[in-house]
């Protein structure tokens, strides 16, 4: 038996455990779950107009497809353990990512940057709008 703690209240409780005794919280719940969840950006007809794409992929670092969509959906996806990512929304901005964990959700935060060009990073977050 190994302890862990609880992403709630911080306590060791041990890795068998289905819920911490300290606050309830559904340890084997978030265990279990392997899903990440990513609110990708809905961008508009900009500079490149008509001559872009919408579409969108989320890729491991080593080229292998974890999701395809379009721009504004939410990529979701199973990974076994935390793992870099990159995303490709196409003309749009270049390659953007970051390192994801199995059970968490994030959102892609724009922010303008040298030059007023777009860039986009990763935040970890509770609620994706779209849930």
């Amino acid at each position: 038996m190994a302890l862990i703690k609880c992403p709630e209240c911080g306590r060791e409780i041990s890795s068998f455990a289905k819920s911490c005794p300290s606050c309830g919280c559904p340890i084997g719940e978030i265990k279990a779950s392997k899903v990440v969840k990513i609110r990708l950006p809905n961008i508009e007809l900009g500079y490149f107009g008509v001559f872009s794409s919408r579409k969108a992929t989320v890729k491991t670092a080593d080229e292998r497809i974890l999701w395809q969509g379009q721009h504004g959906q939410t990529a979701v996806f199973e990974i076994n353990s935390p793992t870099e990512i990159v995303i490709d929304l196409g003309n749009w901005v270049q390659y953007f990512g970051g390192m994801v964990e199995p059970g968490k959700k994030y959102n892609c935060i724009q922010d303008l940057g040298i030059h007023l060009r777009e860039t986009y990073r990763l935040t970890e977050v509770d609620v994706i709008d779209s849930d």
